[in-house]
């Protein structure tokens, strides 16, 4: 993972996908911080309580720096479900879904988090993208696998040609959770991903669980970059509900296939 921006706006970018040029990615950063304002600069999210008029100007930023109107970005209302929506830039805004798959060019889909992992998947062979949310709850649903599967059904490609990227998320040593959290992912065949010595309390690995889930799912190691900051240990920079607060700004994870893109 490595921080860039595009035009004056910060951003996280995966160095795997960075290696696309058909493919525009990014992670968004908080931005300038200011004491008692947990929106901070850039916050795409306009469901956490946000103003809406500050919500409208950093996406109309975004666009103007990707040169795209705002009606060419797709951003669902997640539910911590496991529902994936195949959208297109005719698609109603907002749906309740916690996946997003397009196989449009030059149409922008994302996820906001705030600890929570984001998935960006990408497939340069038919140019099926694809962004997930995968909360604790999406991810004992297997809800990375089921887009994986979601994205081939669409497409008629092939896992192994899948690249993906997890973005910024809280990372094992800080996501301390309750017995039942932990015993979901038992039931999950995730116990491997819970982790007892040391704490007082379980931890959980999504990172790991997520990770699994995209290998069980037929993509290959070496098109997996597992290399994401900690929004818990880096909420200067990044937003973390645990941190911050509910009601504060989320973290937009995005991609967009550029109109110009061939098969490779």
């Amino acid at each position: 993972m490595k921080q860039s921006e595009i035009r004056d706006i910060p951003v996280l970018q995966s160095e795997l996908l960075s290696g696309q040029p058909a493919l525009t990615h990014f992670f968004t950063l908080r931005g300038e911080t200011e004491v008692g304002n947990p929106y901070s600069q850039w916050n795409l999210c306009d469901y956490s309580g946000d103003d809406p008029v500050h919500v409208t100007a950093c996406r109309q930023a975004v666009a103007d720096a990707l040169g795209i109107p705002t009606d060419r970005m797709w951003f669902p209302r997640q539910v911590h479900g496991d529902v994936i929506a195949v959208v297109d830039a005719a698609t109603p805004p907002a749906l309740e879904v916690d996946g997003v798959i397009t196989r449009e060019r030059n149409l922008l889909i994302g996820v906001s988090t705030a600890d929570c992992v984001p998935v960006l998947l990408y497939d340069p062979e038919t140019g099926t993208i694809a962004a997930v949310h995968a909360g604790w709850r999406g991810t004992v649903k297997h809800i990375v696998k089921k887009a994986v599967t979601r994205m081939l059904d669409v497409s008629g490609g092939n896992a192994a040609d899948i690249y993906a990227a997890l973005g910024p998320s809280i990372s094992p040593a800080a996501f301390e959770v309750g017995e039942e959290v932990a015993e979901a992912f038992v039931a999950a065949d995730r116990a491997g991903c819970v982790y007892r010595d040391g704490y007082v309390k379980p931890h959980v690995d999504l990172w790991q669980s997520n990770v699994e889930d995209l290998l069980e799912a037929g993509l290959q190691l070496d098109r997996i970059d597992c290399t994401p900051f900690c929004t818990w240990q880096n909420s200067d920079h990044l937003f973390s509900a645990r941190r911050i607060g509910v009601k504060s700004g989320r973290i937009a994870s995005c991609l967009l296939v550029k109109p110009e893109y061939n098969k490779s």
